[in-house]
């Protein structure tokens, strides 16, 4: 399988890691992003014209939460997914918590100070108050919790903390995260 992205996208931290977790080799082609994206035989592979995109044997896969999704589910004996269906209900429900409710706000934060987005002070403030909102959300939930789902790590898990790295690296300083000891 290769996954096409970009250095450093954190979108794809996720599926890496599951990558990892369940013993699959993916490999990550050098590729021209700038020419290729645009070039018919890329636009072929994606209906969105974008990455990450996942090529395996059977065609392509596109957008992050889809491809962390199919390869933590090529192997159902790790748990990745959950060990249950009830239990893959729950990865699938905090997956959707850190889409909507932890990375959107936190790009609104993040990408004016990594340059990939516009600065706006309004804006700001509220995805602010709203990541503080979801890190209590996962503050309360893993206060007597090790995982998010089960008793072992799971994707919701690495979704997450994906979705936390470079927060954690450029915003969320040790004051800002001093009320959330659990995540």
């Amino acid at each position: 399988m290769k996954l096409y992205t970009y250095p450093g996208n954190y979108r794809v931290f996720k599926v890496l890691i599951a990558a990892e977790y369940n013993g699959i080799n993916i490999e990550l082609p050098k590729f021209d992003f700038a020419k290729e994206i645009k070039s018919k035989a890329f636009k072929a592979k994606t209906p969105a014209g974008k990455v990450p995109i996942l090529e395996t044997e059977e065609g392509t896969i596109f957008e992050s939460g889809a491809i962390a999704r199919y390869v933590a589910r090529l192997r159902q004996d790790t748990g990745l997914y959950g060990k249950t269906f009830f239990e893959s209900g729950q990865v699938d429900a905090w997956i959707d918590f850190s889409a909507y409710e932890l990375e959107v706000p936190l790009e609104v934060w993040v990408h004016p100070i990594l340059g990939v987005g516009k600065f706006n002070a309004a804006a700001l403030t509220k995805a602010k108050a709203d990541v503080k909102k979801a890190l209590q959300v996962l503050e309360n939930h893993l206060h007597l919790r090790t995982y998010l789902v089960g008793e072992q790590v799971t994707l919701a898990d690495i979704v997450v903390a994906s979705a936390l790295v470079y927060p954690f690296k450029f915003v969320l300083d040790k004051e800002f995260r001093k009320p959330y000891t659990a995540v």
